[in-house]
């Protein structure tokens, strides 16, 4: 019996599918001509590059990558490569030697992912860095089952012929790719703690009512997007509360001064008003200063007018003074 030709190039493809996935370790190639793109951690971030065919686009991630999940590669196929399905290769390669650049063409990788693009004029790859992931393949888009090693901080994606026969028009095509980061539902918060004292005495923090240990995570945490409580607890300072929101692969810095337990006084008066504390002169106006726990006494004094008061001082606790001199006028 005698293949049809459709029958035949289904061959051909599977043949040189066998012997592109046959292949591991490092690989040397050489490409016509190399695209680079940078990839931020930033939502919306994202760039394209137009490829021929035997070309390819490497891409480049930033140092932290502590927020990217993966890679998307939205592929814009144009009908002459549509139509001869199977006939173009998309390849995957990491830890690439030497260095992309737009000038260089000749490359050893390591292959991790190929697959030939579909008969359709739009096609998604996405390329998974991190295990678990929640990554779902669909009609449209396809998930890379290996994840590439980026500790060179790039990954090369290429693209070649593989099927014979394949008109010019097809070889001199143009294939439009979109790249974005997939990023992470989370956040980082940074705690930025100090106080008056010369080291920063023990302290506990919760974060949503779950201890966080401050110092063995050099400060910080990976938290989900969202609103989180945060309660400062210590024998040695006053409990400190506060409310922040994390936004997707963001920082947020959280400063907070760590307050002595000891009481305090605030004052308030009209210039040129006299005050004692305890019987000593007090100059310390519209400012928050310590005491001593126990009882204390204010008094104020504006020419012959005078008045007293008494505080009984305890640890924690924040008092207010505010001598006000007040004139009303009515009328009947």
């Amino acid at each position: 019996m005698t293949a049809s030709k459709t029958e035949f190039k289904q061959i051909i493809f599977l043949l040189a599918l066998t012997v592109l996935s046959s292949a591991t370790g490092a690989e040397t190639f050489r490409v016509g001509r190399t695209r680079v793109v940078s990839l931020l951690p930033e939502p919306k971030n994202e760039s394209s590059a137009v490829l021929g065919i035997n070309e390819a686009l490497c891409i480049n991630l930033p140092e932290d990558k502590t927020f990217i999940e993966g890679i998307e590669i939205k592929m814009e196929i144009p009908e002459t490569v549509a139509a001869w399905r199977d006939s173009v290769a998309c390849t995957v390669y990491s830890r690439i030697s030497p260095k992309p650049s737009e000038t260089q063409i000749d490359y050893t990788g390591t292959r991790g992912y190929v697959s030939t693009l579909p008969g359709r004029l739009s096609w998604i790859l996405q390329i998974p860095l991190t295990q678990p992931n929640s990554f779902k393949s669909n009609q449209y888009t396809s998930i890379s089952e290996e994840i590439p090693d980026v500790s060179k901080n790039a990954v090369l994606v290429r693209l070649q012929p593989v099927m014979k026969g394949v008109p010019e028009e097809t070889l001199a095509s143009k294939i439009t790719m979109t790249v974005k980061p997939i990023l992470m539902n989370k956040g980082r918060l940074s705690f930025n703690l100090s106080s008056a004292d010369k080291e920063l005495k023990p302290c506990t923090i919760f974060i949503d009512d779950k201890t966080f240990d401050y110092k063995s995570n050099g400060g910080s945490v990976i938290l989900e997007t969202g609103v989180h409580d945060i309660s400062i607890i210590s024998e040695f300072y006053r409990t400190e509360v506060r409310t922040v929101r994390i936004d997707q692969a963001k920082n947020t810095a959280l400063s907070i001064e760590m307050k002595s337990i000891n009481p305090t006084l605030f004052i308030t008066a009209p210039e040129g008003t006299e005050i004692t504390l305890d019987g000593e002169e007090c100059s310390l106006l519209n400012s928050e200063f310590e005491i001593s726990e126990g009882n204390h006494t204010v008094k104020f004094r504006i020419g012959d007018y005078e008045i007293v008061r008494s505080i009984t001082a305890i640890k924690g606790k924040t008092y207010k003074a505010d001598f006000t001199v007040d004139l009303k006028i009515s009328e009947n």
